[in-house]
């Protein structure tokens, strides 16, 4: 009889356990490596926005405020209630002069005032620019209500139908809530802040920062969450915004303006408190706003130094650290740990 050359039943079974384990041993090696271009990405971005910054201090001899009332730096309307905040101020230093000159900025950006928001005003709000983008951040592929899927949320479907561009990384505002009482003494007594580089009407200058741009953020991630979450939306003050009252990644959960219901589950990637209703969040007051620097990377967050440089941090630093990292001019000390 002629012998048949071929595998047996077995010998396949064989084969195909062994390429599964293969994969399976090499499938984690992949992500890592996927994660690791995503995060080089992202730390590439930060430091295209860092130079920015540089670049508008050039310009104008300060930096950006982190939101405000005023055209430019030096001027603006008088007692205006203007709201942009500093990222739409970098665009011409980040080639998108275009999207620049749409914004009208007498207009206010503030989300109350969007109903009768001019065509222009509405197309600047909505662009996403992939600068501002962490590809490790999946909520950043997404616009604030895209599609309008907020509008029964939240109750104002007259005020938010204009989709909104959303920024992964944020300006730092010191310690404490975004608007509450300014207070300089170390350790911050409750219910007062130590204001950050950036802040309301803000004109900090290099010169100003007098613990050393080498030890002082001006920039970290921020974790955007869901649809709904208003937290990283480019053109609102209570947006791009972190403060230091929590590390890296810490699960402590946002005050925010708007949480998505998902954000204020338990055990959300980018926590915020939530109401129970809607997508409404816990505030009472506006402008009222604590968000925590996070980011989708393992292990901590990149920050941008205000001497130009970016790092990434371990959210393992000591609290004490952090936020001496994020005063201007604390004189506190900081040695070789960072």
């Amino acid at each position: 009889m002629r012998r048949r050359n071929g595998f047996t039943l077995v010998e396949l079974l064989v084969v195909i356990a062994i390429i599964g384990i293969l994969i399976a041993l090499l499938l984690p090696a992949v992500q890592a490596a996927r994660e690791a271009a995503r995060a080089a990405q992202c730390s590439n971005n930060l430091k295209q926005i860092n130079l920015a910054l540089h670049n508008y201090h050039g310009s104008f001899r300060q930096f950006p405020p982190g939101y405000g009332y005023c055209i430019h730096p030096y001027g603006g309307p008088g007692g205006c209630n203007r709201e942009w905040p500093w990222d739409m101020r970098l665009l011409p230093y980040l080639e998108h002069q275009a999207v620049y000159d749409l914004i009208d900025w007498n207009f206010n950006s503030g989300m109350s005032y969007l109903e009768s928001c001019p065509q222009n005003v509405r197309d600047a709000i909505g662009v996403q620019i992939e600068t501002f983008h962490c590809p490790s951040d999946e909520g950043a592929d997404g616009r604030y209500n895209e599609g309008g899927v907020c509008n029964a949320l939240t109750g104002l479907s007259n005020i938010i139908t204009i989709p909104k561009g959303r920024i992964s990384y944020a300006a730092c505002l010191g310690q404490g809530q975004m608007e509450a009482p300014i207070e300089k003494e170390i350790p911050l007594p409750d219910g007062y802040r130590y204001p950050g580089v950036f802040g309301y009407n803000s004109n900090t200058k290099i010169r100003d920062i007098i613990d050393g741009t080498s030890h002082t953020m001006g920039l970290s991630e921020l974790r955007i969450g869901g649809p709904c979450s208003v937290r990283g939306t480019i053109h609102y003050d209570e947006g791009p915004v972190f403060m230091t009252d929590f590390g890296p990644n810490d699960p402590t959960p946002d005050l925010v303006r708007w949480c998505d219901p998902l954000d204020g589950e338990p055990g959300a990637e980018a926590p915020c408190l939530h109401s129970g209703t809607g997508c409404k969040g816990t505030l009472t007051k506006l402008n009222m706003v604590r968000h925590t620097a996070r980011s989708a990377h393992p292990g901590g967050v990149h920050v941008g130094l205000c001497d130009g440089s970016v790092r990434f941090v371990s959210e393992s630093i000591a609290l004490g650290l952090w936020r001496a990292l994020g005063t201007p001019d604390g004189g506190e000390m900081i040695g070789d740990e960072f």
